[in-house]
């Protein structure tokens, strides 16, 4: 029996032991994940994580008292330098079909040594398993990928979605949410419910009184582009006349680095993140879809600077900029003109 994702009124006799697994594909699979964890624990349910790289290190952080497991098959997800996302993922297809299968695999040993009454899995597809509910939470119902693979990854992502009881969708039923075209519209014969927006930043606190930082600049996603967008940000940020923060997004590793400026710290958590958004003149940020939700929780527009190539983020940035939300601009665009004209407006 299905217990509803965010509810907290569970009696006694109801307690659950749930598994959750969150893609290691940037921080934000992790950090969306915050909301449930916490309103199961507050409802007295048992949560195990389990999960590989920076985001395995970020819910050690954040949630130090909790049971993580790291041996869980890892998808070693890269994007290409070059921006050409359909031949670098078509490369990896087979390996990735194998990384599933090994979480199939994998969950079945785990199921045989815990007891567990309930899976829920944040875009790791081969979380399911015939014993328990398996829940999957994803917005990519729709897939950005080109016409001549259109009806061959809908078909496959439509056939790993229904081995999964119930798919959540983190955004509102109505087409004109957060995500848009990307989990609105189209054939769906899975069970699917839509839970609405999912942000760390659920209870934020009252904005600062004065700014800290007047730009603060967010690094996140997958290598190399990862870092080739912190080195464009290293060289453009400290030629500002006001005070910038560069946030990496590196749990796993401390620093903290002030030159003239720029101060340039590898992770914040979260209240302090949120007060230096808050107190921002200008955010910088990638349009990946926790991204968004977490802007949305905090009431702040940013300029998004979707990864190159990435057509999710691509999509999600023209989006939100055509509607208002908040403003974008092609990496390669990105200038120190560009910055200032932004923080100026």
């Amino acid at each position: 029996m299905y217990f509803a994702p965010l509810n907290t009124r569970m009696s006694a006799t109801h307690k659950h032991r749930i598994l959750l697994a969150p893609l290691d594909w940037g921080l934000g699979h992790a950090t969306r994940c915050v909301p449930l964890i916490d309103r199961w624990l507050a409802a007295g349910h048992e949560v195990i994580l389990a999960g590989n790289g920076r985001s395995a290190a970020w819910l050690a952080n954040r949630y130090p008292q909790l049971e993580l497991h790291t041996d869980i098959p890892d998808y070693a997800i890269t994007y290409p330098k070059n921006g050409n996302m359909t031949i670098h993922f078509a490369k990896h297809f087979f390996r990735l079909l194998g990384v599933i299968e090994a979480e199939r695999r994998w969950l079945d040993q785990f199921m045989k040594k815990h007891t567990i009454h309930q899976v829920c899995s944040d875009n790791r597809y081969g979380l399911s398993h015939p014993d328990v509910p398996c829940t999957l939470i994803t917005h990519q119902l729709n897939l950005r990928v080109p016409r001549i693979v259109k009806v061959f990854t809908q078909r496959l992502l439509s056939n790993r979605l229904k081995t999964f009881n119930q798919v959540w969708v983190p955004d509102t039923a109505s087409e004109s949410g957060l995500s848009g075209a990307l989990s609105h519209g189209g054939r769906m014969d899975f069970s699917v419910q839509y839970i609405g927006p999912l942000s760390r930043f659920d209870n934020p606190s009252p904005n600062p009184s004065s700014a800290s930082f007047n730009v603060v600049a967010i690094v996140s996603g997958p290598e190399p582009t990862r870092t080739m967008f912190e080195q464009q940000l290293r060289q453009l940020l400290p030629a500002l006349p006001c005070r910038s923060l560069l946030v990496l997004g590196k749990p796993d590793e401390d620093l903290y680095q002030e030159t003239g400026n720029l101060t340039v710290r590898n992770h914040l958590a979260d209240a302090e993140l949120a007060r230096a958004l808050q107190g921002a003149e200008l955010i910088v940020a990638r349009s990946g879809y926790s991204t968004i939700m977490d802007l949305a929780a905090l009431n702040l527009k940013a300029l998004l600077v979707p990864t190159p190539g990435q057509t999710e983020q691509e999509y999600l940035a023209k989006y939100h900029s055509e509607r208002g939300n908040h403003s974008m601009i092609r990496q390669h665009k990105l200038t120190l003109e560009v910055i200032q004209s932004a923080l100026q407006r």
